[in-house]
């Protein structure tokens, strides 16, 4: 087990580890910031970095970071390249 998640905290705290990574694509760069608990539960939040408009991606809560950047990639790619949306949470993976 990561040593982090053993830190003991008052009852009142909490403790939260964030990650960052950058995504490219087609010449545009995504900054995406990845939250865990220490509980284990994960989310991830994307920018477009450099750009005039702001626009937020972002997951579901998950049970790891892999299913959470994967959740916000997808969303970054489908609005990137226009993809059309056919059904809600299509971009969801089972954690």
């Amino acid at each position: 087990m990561e040593s982090w998640k053993d830190v003991a905290l008052r009852s009142d705290a909490f403790l939260l580890k964030k990650d960052i990574f950058i995504y490219r694509i087609q010449n545009k760069e995504y900054q995406i910031e990845v939250f865990e608990q220490q509980s284990g539960v994960c989310y991830a939040i994307g920018t477009p970095m450099n750009e005039d408009r702001m626009i937020i991606y972002g997951s579901a809560e998950v049970t790891n970071q892999t299913i959470a950047i994967s959740q916000v990639i997808k969303k970054i790619d489908r609005d990137i390249l226009n993809e059309t949306i056919f059904s809600i949470g299509e971009d969801r993976e089972d954690s």
